[in-house]
């Protein structure tokens, strides 16, 4: 259940590195709903952390991380930088007895989140791969674990996201493409439903775009179409489930469609809808009618969720168990075999 932050009983002190658009626009604005008390606020731009701070009621105001951990009497830290800064931001935090939570994507290479995990001890790591937080994705998972639904077979997913050439060249040059600023989104929704992958191709096509195979471990397949050139600013991703004789259909984050087929006959059926309620869909949508809270954006795209498992973990002296670092890297390392496939299988080591 939702607490806001003035009626929450027991807050955890926080604070922000970062204060820049991403986190102005929503990691700022999504405190209200959230049992934290922001403390401190550090940005290379001072001036810019102070005006933050004085906004949402901190009363420090650092130039670095680094400060801030040194002299700040905090529980804990949101990052909010760029993936190059989070390894040793990270790492510091965890040295200084702090939880992490940190945006995505969690590093740019797989061996960066392995060292995050080996420094992280008993402390919280939560990394906001938001898709996998979304209100949809959780109910889909609800529904997966039900009696009688399974074995996952498979799952497709529309994105708009072009896989860059020459991937040996953007991995050794740490290049930042949107392949790691927005691939992980896609991706961390077909992890979450088909867990850790054994292998990926990448098919580029000519024009950009193409496809990209997941061999996830468990024998799931995923295919994500690379639908590049898709209107960005119009409806554009879309994720079908496959179980058994069963779908689970997640379009724009914000409808979920449950279908369970219907009482057939080939030769003598002659309606769509039977009688009874027991087959058919079910479907769930956000609705605008109301301003109510389940119809904003901070929830439908798991911004608030990715928050709440965070501060709910922290709360709990529990591990997370969702987004961890664990995820973080498995994710990761889809990453980089994508971009080195250049048409052939990549296989993926499994664990730490």
């Amino acid at each position: 259940m939702m607490e806001y932050m003035r009626d929450a009983k027991r807050r955890i002190r926080i604070g922000i590195v970062g204060a820049g658009s991403h986190s102005y626009r929503n990691i700022f604005p999504t405190l209200t709903y959230l049992p934290v008390e922001l403390v401190a606020v550090a940005d290379i731009d001072l001036d810019r952390a102070s005006a933050t701070a004085r906004q949402y009621g901190a009363t420090e105001s650092y130039a670095s991380a680094e400060e801030m951990y040194a002299k700040s009497d905090i529980e804990a830290v949101v990052l909010c930088v760029s993936p190059q800064m989070h390894p040793a931001l990270t790492i510091a935090a965890f040295k200084a007895g702090l939880h992490v939570f940190m945006e995505k994507p969690a590093a740019m290479v797989a061996d960066e989140v392995a060292g995050m995990i080996a420094a992280r001890g008993d402390r919280v790591g939560v990394v906001g791969y938001k898709k996998a937080f979304m209100p949809a994705v959780r109910k889909a998972q609800e529904i997966l674990a039900m009696d009688g639904v399974g074995p996952l077979r498979s799952v497709v997913g529309t994105y708009p996201m072009s896989i860059p050439e020459n991937g040996r060249k953007v991995l050794d040059e740490r290049e930042a493409t949107n392949w790691l600023a927005n691939g992980c989104h896609p991706l961390s929704v077909f992890l979450e439903f088909g867990g850790p992958a054994a292998a990926v191709t990448t098919h580029r096509g000519k024009n950009g775009g193409g496809a990209l195979i997941i061999h996830h471990a468990n024998g799931t397949i995923g295919n994500f179409h690379l639908a590049q050139g898709a209107p960005a600013f119009q409806p554009f991703e879309r994720y079908v489930i496959y179980a058994d004789k069963q779908s689970i259909e997640i379009e724009n984050s914000r409808r979920l469609s449950y279908q369970r087929g219907i009482e057939f006959a080939y030769a003598t059926g002659t309606s769509f809808a039977p009688p009874g309620l027991a087959g058919g869909a079910i479907v769930w949508e956000a609705q605008d009618g109301l301003n109510t809270l389940e119809n904003k954006a901070v929830f439908t795209q798991g911004l608030y969720g990715e928050l709440a498992h965070f501060c709910e973990s922290v709360l709990a002296s529990q591990p997370a168990t969702i987004g961890t670092l664990e995820f973080a890297l498995d994710l990761t390392r889809v990453y980089e075999a994508a971009l080195l496939s250049e048409g052939d299988t990549v296989e993926i080591r499994q664990g730490a």
